[in-house]
């Protein structure tokens, strides 16, 4: 027995891999601080700052949060459907996530993955909520963007989504992803309009970013069936295969690299310089998922993660059948 995945939610997965690669790039050389990162530009690499800024800074993020939030809900109802009960799985995942994140967060402090197992955790009351329930929660949540929070707004935006079955019948949905395509400009307008506003920068920067990923995913889906897309899917949609794999790789060689005990080139690339690096090293992630995924079904942080969660040796959901246990 098997789930068949949505192949679009894997693309998108491994796209949004891609943004959050060139913008932890710009912290991987300057820091976490803005202002240290355009002090002392050139005309090009300061261009280059503004184009991430307004394109890929902070609305990555939020993606992955979307699709974070509809792949959690996949996932219980994968669970339901061959072993009835999800709870303790849920709180494994989650439990799993924190203890990579914790580790992770030694050798990066952007780290992602301790949040998201937290989040997992503040996700359950909502599980078993119906899609109006989640989407209205969404947007009140949005609005209080500004307020530290312990779920993604747009997490569980993505579990609506999830339980409306959005992606699996494209065709039928265009009429959504036209209207959620308005978003794009909206954002980028929001976003270009913090740079030149000190007073509500931080509100318009945030705000228009997660605005643009909603616009992004739309606009994503009303491409995804066209041919330019379709040549390039597969190469996203592996490396969305191996998220996590990828998503660690990416903090390991970037370490190496920029870092005293590495490489040292911490700022010596430039802000041009480390977007080329970015399409250097996620090109060769696209190769080495594509590669592996022919061989293997799931990439090696997966697996172990999926062997906590679903507390069997393979990784995969156990199947229970009258007293015996089987595998999917």
């Amino acid at each position: 027995m098997s789930t068949n995945r949505v192949t679009f939610i894997d693309t998108m997965r491994g796209f949004s891999l891609f943004g959050i690669l060139m913008a932890n790039l710009l912290i991987f050389q300057y820091g976490m601080s803005r202002s240290d990162v355009i002090k002392d530009l050139s005309a090009l690499d300061n261009s280059a700052f503004h184009l991430l800024e307004i394109f890929v800074g902070g609305s990555f993020m939020p993606i992955f949060a979307i699709l974070f939030g509809y792949s959690l809900i996949k996932l219980i109802e994968s669970i339901r459907k061959k072993k009835e009960k999800s709870r303790w799985s849920i709180l494994r995942r989650a439990t799993g996530l924190v203890a990579l994140g914790l580790l992770h967060s030694l050798l990066w402090k952007g780290d992602f993955l301790l949040s998201y197992g937290i989040m997992t955790l503040f996700s359950i009351p909502f599980i078993n909520r119906k899609p109006k329930t989640l989407f209205i929660s969404a947007g009140v949540l949005l609005l209080l963007s500004q307020v530290y929070l312990l779920i993604h707004p747009l997490l569980l935006f993505g579990m609506g989504l999830a339980k409306t079955q959005a992606f699996t019948n494209m065709e039928s949905e265009k009429k959504w992803y036209l209207i959620g395509l308005l978003l794009v400009p909206i954002g980028l307008a929001c976003k270009s309009f913090s740079l030149i506003n000190g007073t509500f920068s931080g509100m318009l920067m945030e705000g228009g970013g997660q605005l643009l990923s909603i616009g992004y995913v739309c606009l994503a889906a009303l491409l995804y069936k066209t041919r330019p897309v379709q040549m390039l899917a597969p190469a996203f949609e592996s490396v969305g295969k191996l998220s996590l794999t990828n998503y660690l790789m990416q903090t390991i060689i970037c370490t190496t690299v920029f870092y005293e005990y590495g490489l040292g080139l911490s700022g010596k690339l430039g802000v041009f310089g480390g977007m080329l690096f970015g399409i250097i090293l996620y090109s060769l992630q696209c190769i080495f998922s594509l590669a592996y995924l022919k061989k293997f079904k799931r990439g090696p942080f997966e697996t172990i993660l999926g062997t906590w969660t679903n507390w069997s040796w393979n990784g995969q959901i156990k199947i229970k059948h009258k007293g015996s246990t089987l595998h999917e």
